[in-house]
């Protein structure tokens, strides 16, 4: 009997082990090939959202956008919602892709920095600086 509780504690092992190395295995595979692609990963600096042509960069502030709120939507846990959602309340999207070029434009040293950084930063200076809630 204890022979078997062994070999089967053993298997079990080997089945957790060959699990977790072919997730890893998976995610090397997925990195390296992303990577060689010209994949990021979601990083994007100020410099590159400037070469970006418009359409591209609307998709970008949409995508940026649902993340911060999401984020903000995990962690405040306000009644009212996200605060960059109370933030945009009636402002097209334009207006605030205008809003953050303009900062972009007035801020070239900051340029080689995260874009998705920057945007939420400028963003959150607006919600301090404008909206009262």
């Amino acid at each position: 009997m204890k022979k078997r509780k062994g070999c089967f504690k053993f298997a079990l092992m080997l089945s957790r082990f060959t699990f977790v190395f072919t997730i890893l295995l998976f995610l090397v595979t997925f990195l390296a090939h992303a990577q060689s692609s010209g994949i990021t990963l979601g990083y994007l600096t100020c410099n590159d959202y400037l070469k970006l042509n418009d359409n591209d960069r609307i998709k970008w502030l949409t995508g940026a956008m649902d993340g911060i709120m999401a984020e903000s939507t995990y962690i405040e846990k306000d009644p009212k919602g996200p605060w960059l959602g109370r933030c945009i309340d009636g402002l097209s999207i334009e207006q605030i892709k205008a809003m953050f070029e303009k900062a972009l434009n007035e801020n070239p040293e900051g340029w080689h920095a995260p874009a998705a950084i920057i945007f939420r930063d400028k963003m959150h200076v607006f919600y301090i600086n404008h909206r009262i809630f």
